[in-house]
């Protein structure tokens, strides 16, 4: 009797484990229950009902996506010291030319080496359609350019043109 009891305390403590995990890294909120800060932070049109948070550079990064054109998957990414949002600051993405973005396409994250990739498409341009960029992110709010191509094929099969990280 004695060791059911262990062995079923043992399974709950294991059960609630990986919840309390959750609430550190990954978490979903409505952008109703998002921080008023982090909303505010934000600068596009948010165009779902949901922010997310993931642990990032000692920080938590927020996202929320905003409008797009039908290729592409488009966030906002805001950082924040404090988990629950304050002093929460839109990321500025730097580019070879012109105003930094804003936000970026089809983003993915690293978190351990805070590296941001970004793809963008924009079969309406016809000078570049297809845009490839890397940030490294040191200080979490003033991410570096350090790879930026680009090419008119839409399907970035060819005639790429690499702006920013040339081998030497």
């Amino acid at each position: 009797m004695r060791f059911r009891l262990l062995l079923a305390f043992a399974l709950c403590l294991l059960a609630a484990a990986p919840a309390a995990a959750q609430e550190d890294g990954h978490r979903i909120f409505k952008r109703t229950e998002a921080p008023k800060e982090v909303r505010a932070a934000i600068t596009c049109d948010e165009a779902d009902d949901i922010v997310t948070r993931d642990a990032f550079a000692g920080g938590w990064l927020w996202q929320s996506k905003c409008p797009s054109n039908h290729a592409n998957f488009i966030k906002a990414q805001v950082f924040s010291r404090d988990k629950n949002g304050k002093d929460a600051k839109l990321i500025r993405f730097p580019v070879p030319r012109g105003t930094p973005l804003e936000e970026i396409s089809n983003v993915e994250f690293f978190p351990t080496t805070r590296e941001f990739n970004s793809l963008f498409v924009n079969p309406e341009d016809e000078a570049v359609c297809r845009t490839e960029a890397r940030w490294i992110a040191h200080d979490p709010l003033k991410p570096k350019l350090v790879f930026w191509r680009e090419t008119k094929d839409c399907d970035g099969k060819k005639g790429w043109r690499v702006i920013v990280g040339k081998k030497k």
